[in-house]
């Protein structure tokens, strides 16, 4: 899941994503400044939100990521 992130953090033009958890909770991502991708160990994902606060899921618990488009 890091590879699929990180390709929609990078993508050009870029569209605003969502990452589905496997809790069933929804981070939504608006813009490429709202996350940091790591790689260490199962890598992690941290998205910050517009009040300061950030969740850290770790990449395991990644079900599922996609845009606005492809969530049809």
């Amino acid at each position: 899941m890091i590879r699929q992130i990180k390709e929609l953090k990078y993508a050009q033009p870029f569209e605003p994503f969502f990452i589905e958890l496997s809790s069933g909770r929804i981070l939504n991502v608006p813009t490429p400044d709202h996350i940091v991708v790591t790689e260490l160990g199962p890598g992690r994902v941290f998205v910050l939100n517009d009040d300061g606060t950030f969740s850290a899921p770790s990449a395991l618990h990644v079900a599922r990521v996609g845009t606005a488009r492809t969530s049809a």
